[in-house]
């Protein structure tokens, strides 16, 4: 697929650019990067403009374009979800690393940036070399036009090259990759991550605005890789308080790990992804909590209101509102979605 893949992107970019319908008013504009796919099939649901850097070709079937990672977020580079990988790819798309490819039993190469985008592997060193310089012209782009970008962020087991001190992706089985160790993830490792991923995106593009999401752990996943994502959540929050133009917030987590909880189930309409799709896009949750739901029957306010004096209900009200402040009124997830849906 690949010299189809080049004259094709280029292709449709221009007739899309040519033929493209007006932007809806308010319409929420936002770029993804990595992360399970499932999280840009319902940031398109709830009504985003998912920006596409790299389109596939449009005669190929949809099978076949998510093999090769087309339209699973705004640009083909992998999972990630490590803010080391990310501050790698970004530096990669200012010309400051060099690429690295393994070599495969049969000949082919793989990048070790994004080994599960082309798992059949590239033919040849050139091959490899002007295919990933496609993509990090394409992803420069992409940031420099971008409004926001959304990170999902999660624990992906990582090997580090001993010689260079680089992480890669763990490739997908029945790929080749050297014996590497595993990457440590602590605090330390992860702020040193998050400042060059800031520092590049915000040479990038200054005005660019980051919405942190902090997926949830695997179900059954091991005490270990829970405890990596809570490391990972307490992180989030301190970059969030500390950036500029840097959002966290864990109710967008939570929300966001019902919309994956969801799998192919999800409503249509979908007002839990529209709901995330508005906090991604830099919504305030209290204000979604004012605009976004109708006046209740006193029915439901009287139950609303019994609700609330439920003394455990208003024990973890209490513990929250402790945690932000005396002055902070706090909605936990439940209530939000509830208001947002009437």
């Amino acid at each position: 697929m690949h010299d189809a893949e080049t004259t094709t992107t280029t292709t449709t970019t221009e007739a899309d650019t040519a033929s493209a319908p007006p932007v809806p008013q308010g319409a929420v504009r936002l770029a993804v990067l990595g992360g399970d796919p499932a999280v840009s099939q319902a940031l398109r649901r709830g009504g985003a403009l998912l920006a596409d850097a790299e389109p596939g070709p449009k005669q190929a079937s949809a099978a076949l374009l998510a093999q090769f990672h087309y339209g699973l977020a705004s640009a083909r580079a992998g999972a990630l979800g490590d803010v080391r990988l990310l501050a790698q790819l970004i530096a990669a798309a200012q010309g400051e690393a060099a690429p690295v490819f393994w070599p495969q039993p049969d000949g082919t190469l793989v990048d070790a940036a994004r080994p599960e985008v082309d798992p059949a592997g590239l033919p040849d060193l050139a091959t490899a070399t002007a295919y990933r310089q496609a993509h990090l012209t394409a992803l420069a782009r992409l940031l420099a036009e971008a409004e926001t970008l959304v990170l999902p962020l999660g624990a992906p087991t990582l090997l580090t090259d001993p010689a260079s001190g680089q992480v890669f992706p763990r490739p997908p089985a029945g790929l080749h990759a050297p014996d590497w160790p595993e990457a440590r993830m602590s605090a330390k490792d992860l702020d040193a991550g998050f400042a060059r991923l800031s520092a590049g995106l915000q040479a990038l593009n200054p005005t660019l605005r980051l919405c942190l999401i902090v997926l949830p752990a695997p179900p059954g996943a091991r005490a270990e890789t829970r405890a990596s994502h809570a490391l990972l959540a307490a992180r989030a929050a301190d970059w969030a308080r500390g950036t500029a133009r840097v959002r966290h917030d864990p109710v967008l987590d939570a929300l966001v790990g019902r919309l994956l909880a969801q799998g192919g189930e999800a409503a249509d309409p979908d007002p839990l992804a529209a709901l995330v799709v508005r906090l991604c896009g830099g919504a305030d949750l209290l204000d979604l909590l004012a605009g976004g739901a109708a006046p209740p029957p006193a029915a439901a306010a009287t139950d609303r209101k019994q609700r609330a004096k439920d003394p455990e209900r208003r024990a973890r009200r209490k513990a929250r509102a402790e945690a932000k402040g005396k002055t902070a009124k706090v909605m936990c997830e439940d209530e939000l979605l509830e208001a947002f849906s009437k």
